[in-house]
Order: C-alpha cells, then structure tokens, then sequence
C-alpha cells in the first residue's frame, strides 16, 4: 500500500470521511472495542479478545440472535454463477425454498460431501470431519460483517472474474468470523451449558457421504436432506481489522467441555469429543475419521497449552459472567494472534493457535495467521488480504463469444473452460467418454467435448433433433500420440472447434477454429473449405457430425454409408 493511502485511511479514520467512518459503524455494532494499540502486552490482548467475543455475542434487539449471526454468512456472498447477493439485512431468496418442508427463517447450516481446492463445511481446514459424543457430524459456517462484505459488494468480488484482477485491501473494521456447531440431544447434553440455536441442517449431498466407507454406519443413519435441530456453539475464530493491526487480531474461543479438562472429571462431565469408554485401541486420539474408520466418534485432545496469561483473563470473565448468570461463563478463550512487527505473519507472541474444533487433527502446526497470510484470491498468484474464503468466488454465466479466433479461444480456455463440458453419448458406434483413435488432419488421438446447449438439445430429443441450435459448441482435442486411457497435455497439439453462430449477414452457419490451447491462432472462419468439404458433404450427416448422427447411423464407421441405412 503506499504511503499516501496510508494518510488517507488514518485520515479517514479520524475525520469520517464520507460523514462517518466504517470503524466506527463497527464500534458502535455491539459495544466493539475499537483497537488493540501496536506493542500490546498480553494482558491487552487476552482482555481485547473477551470485550470483542462479548460484544459481537450480545442479542440484537429484535431477538434474531446474536450481533454475529445477522452478519452476511458466505453461502449468501458467494453465489452460483457470481449472481450479485442482496443487500446487507435482507435474506437471500434461494434460502426461502432450501428446505421446503420446513417452514420458519431459522438458519442453515450446510454440509458437503463434494471434493473440491475449497473447505467444504464439514471439512476442517486441514481436512477431515468431527464426530460428536452423540455420532454426529459438526457443522461449521463461515461469516463477514458489514465493512467486509459491503467491500466485496461494492468490488464484485463475489465475481471470480473481477476479482482476479483485483488487489484486495479490506478496510479497517473488517470481520471474519467462523463458527463450529453441534447438534444437542436435551436427553443426553446439558443445554444449559451452550448457547444455543435451532438451525435447517441441510445436508444435499447427504447419498454421497452414506457412501464414504470412512463414516460409520451411526453416524450415517443420522443424515437427512433436510431436518430441523437444535445446537449448539462449540467454537468460534474471529478474525478483525484494526487501525493498528492490518494484519487482523486472531481470537479463537471455545465451549468448556469441548475436550477433558480437570474441571470437566470433577464435575463429572463427558466431553463433547473425548469419551474413554468409546475409545479403540489401535487409535491415536485426534485421529482422522479415515484412519480410525471404526470410532463412532472423533476423540480430541488439547495438544497445545492454553496460556497462562489466557487463564487468568478466562478467570477474570468467567467469575463475571458466572454473577450474571450468562451462558457466556462456559465459554473461554484458547489463545490470541496479533502481529508484533510488521512482516506478513506479524511475529506473533502466541506461535501455534489451534480451536479442537476447527483444527483438531493439526493442532500443534497450526498458526492461524500463518496459515491466512498465504491465502489467495482467485487468481492464485494475488493475495486476498488473510481470507481463505475469497477463495469460494464463483464465475458468471458465460456469455457466448464472437465468432473470431481470440473471442473463441478466450471462451473455450477461460470463461467456459472446455474441460468441464460433458460430451456426446457412447453408443454402439462410437466411444466418445474418453480419448480414441483419430484420422487425418485430428491426429493419432482425440477426445471430443460438447457444451451445455449442444448437450442439451440433443439430451431433450435425442432421435429427431437434425440440426443443432445457435450457440452449440463443439470441440475436439487432437493429440499426436496413439490413445493412451488418459491423454498427457504435453501431447496436445491442436484444438478443432465447430461453433454455431450468426454470420455478418445474420445467417446461420458453423464457424471452424483451428488452434493450439494457448494459441496462436492457424485459422478461423465461416469459410474453411478444408472442414465444411469434409464435414457438410455427406449425405445422410447429421449437421456436421461425421461420427455422430443423432440416433442413426454416423457417416464415419468402419464402412461406408449407403442409403440403405435410412432404414436402420
């Protein structure tokens, strides 16, 4: 950042610019405090993650919970196809009719069984699901408060596209918060001892995670698509931006009974996620559910000592608490990052600070500024200011190309990359799911690909469609090695691409493309007589496609068309 910006977010700072600053809508939001002061002791610390855990936990007025949980949740951010989310304090439609047989606006907390670069909300973020006492899965969300997200508003940042060319510098009062929930049995858990939510547990994946041979059969009979629980907060990192601090101030809390604690054996508790009864004996504790495939559930250890200095502040406010009968005295701090230097980790105090319900299987490698200072946007080679949650950005619907050479190639490469197109059927002529033989001028191998509207319109009438709708692509990788069962990029020399589309006089034609990935372009064109000779002068062809001809017989088999196939 220059220096001159600097001045200006200071001044900003002080001044109100604009009428009023973001900080302080922030500090007014729930009592926040506002800073913690460069070279703060951490007595400092340990107090200023109490009165900001405090503050964002007080009920809001119309008693929709707590301050935290009417911020923005990130499923409501980052949208399918990078729509624009609704404006700060107004409900995301799609959330309406998520699940239809449950009425009521509680919240939802959503899990995925998907494999994907992202945390997926049952996944850790070193991986792995956490199984509760009761065998039942935690459940995690992710939020932003106002700042933050009317930045990635303002920015459409939510938008991959725009936001992979963009710096991200949040301003000053940003918050990130994650949250870890279990779901409360009132026969079997004190719920007085948690504060405490009903929640939509909407769980769309639910088939593929009964078929993960690492998830115990318990554990599997308790998932449905759609049911409403009763939880409770067992963690809860919050991540906030102040004028001291650029880095953010890290503070994670727990609830108390979350591991075996010498409180927890004199009050005679069972820990949410240590039961020595339910133990196995080849199993380490905070074992991966895929190395300990028989625990019903995950059994957690603390690894790394809670302060001293943190004990005491946990004391301080507990006591406190405890007199105002607040639900708040069985929560404590487990640790505090803020930077002491001016490095990009910031050389905190506390080297390693992991919540056994976030970072429960690597918990004494885990530093949670360390961790985000590498964090990246959608463009991996840009940092996203600490936020691994940018990362969930989606791309808009693609709008169709010109039909030109670089307008084609930038489609098919970047806006609507080729590789996730599904292709033509296999039938009993050919085998289009995976790399085959080829001919003159393909090469040895190919693989052919079809976009959505290509797909589709043959999917929706597969027998009399005979012509392809305008906007069908189709495109063939050509490889000049003999067919391998996967086809090495290095070996790809040229893709060929049939496009439909309007010409300059309007008229519906294919446009031909031949090009290497990354260009530069040989050639491209409505007029390429090399193509349309092959491709468009065969009686019986079903628009172009010599190998596939919609439900009849190709053009190109092993023998020649005659037209006595008509009447196969």
């Amino acid at each position: 950042m220059k220096a001159s910006f600097c001045l200006f977010v200071l001044f900003c700072l002080m001044t109100s610019c604009d009428g009023k600053s973001e900080l302080e809508d922030v500090v007014k939001d729930g009592g926040l405090p506002e800073d913690l002061r460069s070279g703060a002791t951490p007595k400092e610390a340990a107090k200023f993650a109490w009165d900001t855990f405090l503050a964002i936990n007080a009920l809001v007025d119309d008693g929709a919970g707590t301050h935290w949980e009417n911020y923005k949740e990130a499923y409501d951010i980052f949208l399918p196809n990078a729509e624009s989310p609704t404006a700060w304090g107004e409900p995301t439609p799609a959330n309406l009719t998520v699940c239809d047989t449950i009425s009521g606006s509680n919240k939802i907390l959503r899990i995925t069984s998907k494999i994907s670069p992202m945390i997926t909300e049952t996944d850790q973020a070193v991986g792995g699901v956490l199984i509760d006492k009761n065998s039942n899965l935690v459940h995690y969300e992710v939020y932003m408060n106002k700042p933050m997200f009317q930045y990635v508003l303002e920015n459409q940042f939510y938008n991959a596209v725009k936001q992979a060319g963009s710096q991200i510098d949040f301003p000053v009062g940003s918050m990130e918060l994650k949250a870890s929930w279990r779901i409360l049995d009132p026969e079997r858990d004190d719920i007085g001892r948690y504060y405490t939510s009903k929640a939509i547990v909407y769980i769309p994946d639910g088939k593929d995670i009964k078929n993960d041979g690492c998830i115990p059969d318990v554990v599997k009979s308790k998932i449905e698509d759609c049911s409403e629980q009763l939880v409770g907060l067992v963690g809860l990192h919050i991540v906030y931006k102040t004028p001291s601090n650029p880095n953010f101030v890290w503070m994670t809390f727990e609830q108390n009974d979350n591991v075996e604690t010498e409180a927890t054996k004199k009050a005679g508790i069972v820990p949410s996620f240590y039961d020595s009864d339910k133990a196995i004996g080849y199993c380490e504790n905070n074992s991966r559910q895929c190395d300990c495939p028989e625990q019903t559930m995950t059994q957690v250890t603390r690894q790394n000592l809670i302060p001293d200095w943190v004990k005491m502040a946990n004391k301080e406010y507990q006591e406190d608490l405890h007199e105002q009968k607040s639900v708040w005295e069985h929560y404590k701090l487990i640790g505090v990052q803020w930077p002491t230097d001016k490095t990009r980790v910031g050389s905190p105090i506390l080297q390693n600070l992991a919540n056994s319900s976030m970072e429960t299987f690597n918990q004494t490698a885990s530093s949670c500024i360390g961790c985000h200072a590498f964090a990246r946007s959608s463009n991996p080679t840009i940092y996203s200011d600490f936020s691994w949650v940018m990362g969930r950005a989606t791309n808009p619907v693609a709008k169709l190309p010109e039909p030109n050479g670089p307008d084609v190639l930038k489609y098919v490469m970047r806006a609507n990359p080729y590789k996730k197109w599904g292709t033509w059927p296999d039938d009993k002529w050919n085998v289009f799911s995976k790399a085959t033989p080829g001919e003159n001028p393909h090469g040895k191998t190919i693989k052919i690909y079809v976009n959505d509207i290509a797909l589709e319109a043959y999917e929706n009438n597969p027998t009399t469609i005979s012509s392809l709708p305008v906007g069908s692509i189709v495109l063939k990788e050509n490889y000049r090695t003999t067919p391998p069962n996967v086809p090495r990029f290095s070996d790809l020399v040229e893709l060929t691409i049939m496009y439909k589309a309007k010409d300059k006089d309007g008229t519906v034609r294919w446009f031909w493309q031949k090009t290497p990935p990354y260009g530069p372009i040989d050639s491209a064109s409505f007029n390429q007589q090399g193509c349309i000779s092959c491709h468009m002068s065969w009686k019986g062809n079903g628009d172009g496609m010599l190998s596939f001809n919609f439900g009849k017989r190709p053009v190109i088999t092993e023998r020649p068309y005659s037209p006595f196939d008509e009447k196969e």
